[in-house]
Protein backbone atom coordinates (compact mmCIF):
# COMPACT_ATOMS: atom_id res chain seq x y z
CA UNK A 1 0.00 0.00 0.00
CA UNK A 2 1.33 3.56 -0.93
CA UNK A 3 1.69 5.88 1.71
CA UNK A 4 -0.05 9.64 1.13
CA UNK A 5 1.84 12.76 2.12
CA UNK A 6 1.08 15.26 4.65
CA UNK A 7 -0.11 17.48 1.87
CA UNK A 8 -2.06 14.89 0.07
CA UNK A 9 -5.55 15.58 1.53
CA UNK A 10 -4.95 19.65 0.34
CA UNK A 11 -3.24 18.85 -2.67
CA UNK A 12 -5.75 15.65 -4.30
CA UNK A 13 -8.59 17.83 -5.06
CA UNK A 14 -6.46 20.14 -7.00
CA UNK A 15 -5.05 17.64 -9.04
CA UNK A 16 -7.56 18.16 -12.04
CA UNK A 17 -4.97 15.30 -14.45
CA UNK A 18 -5.48 12.69 -12.30
CA UNK A 19 -1.80 11.48 -12.92
CA UNK A 20 -0.23 9.69 -9.92
CA UNK A 21 2.81 8.42 -9.82
CA UNK A 22 4.71 6.46 -6.99
CA UNK A 23 7.50 8.08 -5.37
CA UNK A 24 9.71 6.25 -2.57
CA UNK A 25 6.74 4.42 -1.43
CA UNK A 26 4.47 7.17 -1.77
CA UNK A 27 1.82 8.12 -4.23
CA UNK A 28 2.21 11.71 -5.44
CA UNK A 29 1.10 14.08 -8.70
CA UNK A 30 3.00 13.63 -11.50
CA UNK A 31 1.65 17.50 -12.58
CA UNK A 32 -1.88 18.70 -11.51
CA UNK A 33 -3.01 20.35 -14.83
CA UNK A 34 -4.58 18.34 -17.70
CA UNK A 35 -1.23 20.20 -19.30
CA UNK A 36 1.81 21.05 -18.21
CA UNK A 37 2.65 24.20 -19.59
CA UNK A 38 1.52 26.32 -16.87
CA UNK A 39 3.27 24.79 -14.13
CA UNK A 40 6.59 24.01 -16.34
CA UNK A 41 6.53 27.92 -16.51
CA UNK A 42 6.01 28.63 -13.29
CA UNK A 43 8.90 26.23 -12.03
CA UNK A 44 11.56 27.58 -14.46
CA UNK A 45 10.01 31.41 -13.99
CA UNK A 46 8.67 32.61 -10.96
CA UNK A 47 7.74 30.17 -8.08
CA UNK A 48 5.96 27.46 -7.55
CA UNK A 49 4.93 24.64 -4.63
CA UNK A 50 6.18 20.85 -4.47
CA UNK A 51 5.63 18.59 -2.20
CA UNK A 52 9.14 16.78 -1.63
CA UNK A 53 7.69 14.48 1.14
CA UNK A 54 8.87 11.22 -0.39
CA UNK A 55 12.37 12.89 -0.89
CA UNK A 56 15.36 10.31 0.87
CA UNK A 57 17.00 12.21 4.12
CA UNK A 58 20.08 11.59 5.27
CA UNK A 59 21.97 12.93 8.52
CA UNK A 60 25.71 13.21 8.29
CA UNK A 61 27.57 14.27 11.71
CA UNK A 62 30.88 14.02 13.47
CA UNK A 63 34.39 15.84 12.93
CA UNK A 64 34.54 14.37 9.69
CA UNK A 65 31.50 15.39 7.87
CA UNK A 66 32.39 18.37 5.60
CA UNK A 67 35.35 15.98 4.21
CA UNK A 68 32.71 13.40 3.41
CA UNK A 69 30.12 15.86 1.79
CA UNK A 70 33.40 17.11 0.04
CA UNK A 71 33.65 14.43 -1.36
CA UNK A 72 29.79 13.40 -2.31
CA UNK A 73 28.45 16.71 -3.56
CA UNK A 74 29.90 19.72 -5.64
CA UNK A 75 28.87 22.45 -2.85
CA UNK A 76 31.96 23.63 -0.66
CA UNK A 77 30.31 22.46 3.21
CA UNK A 78 32.98 24.33 4.91
CA UNK A 79 31.38 27.73 3.10
CA UNK A 80 27.79 26.66 4.21
CA UNK A 81 26.79 28.38 7.25
CA UNK A 82 24.56 27.13 10.01
CA UNK A 83 21.04 27.38 9.06
CA UNK A 84 21.56 27.44 5.26
CA UNK A 85 20.20 24.95 2.74
CA UNK A 86 21.93 25.11 -0.81
CA UNK A 87 21.06 22.96 -4.02
CA UNK A 88 23.45 20.75 -5.04
CA UNK A 89 24.19 17.63 -7.61
CA UNK A 90 25.63 14.03 -5.81
CA UNK A 91 28.25 12.12 -7.56
CA UNK A 92 29.93 9.30 -7.59
CA UNK A 93 33.50 8.70 -7.19
CA UNK A 94 34.33 9.53 -10.30
CA UNK A 95 32.75 12.56 -10.09
CA UNK A 96 29.73 11.41 -12.70
CA UNK A 97 26.10 13.45 -11.69
CA UNK A 98 24.04 10.56 -10.34
CA UNK A 99 21.26 12.81 -8.43
CA UNK A 100 20.70 16.39 -6.97
CA UNK A 101 19.29 17.95 -3.52
CA UNK A 102 20.00 19.57 -1.04
CA UNK A 103 22.30 20.19 1.78
CA UNK A 104 21.44 21.80 4.72
CA UNK A 105 24.24 22.88 7.31
CA UNK A 106 21.99 22.02 10.82
CA UNK A 107 25.23 23.00 13.22
CA UNK A 108 29.09 22.77 13.43
CA UNK A 109 29.72 18.87 12.61
CA UNK A 110 26.10 18.15 11.56
CA UNK A 111 24.54 18.21 8.28
CA UNK A 112 21.60 17.09 6.52
CA UNK A 113 20.87 15.40 2.78
CA UNK A 114 18.00 15.46 0.53
CA UNK A 115 17.08 13.65 -2.55
CA UNK A 116 14.99 11.76 -4.98
CA UNK A 117 16.67 8.48 -5.40
CA UNK A 118 18.25 6.72 -2.51
CA UNK A 119 21.70 7.08 -2.76
CA UNK A 120 23.76 6.46 0.27
CA UNK A 121 25.73 3.51 -0.96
Amino acid sequence: MLRQTPFHARTAPLCESQAWRRWAGYVVASSYELTHDREYHAIRSSAALLDVSPLYKYLITGPDAERLLDRVVTRDGARTKVGQVLYTPWCDAVGKVIDDGTLARLGEETFGLAAADANLR
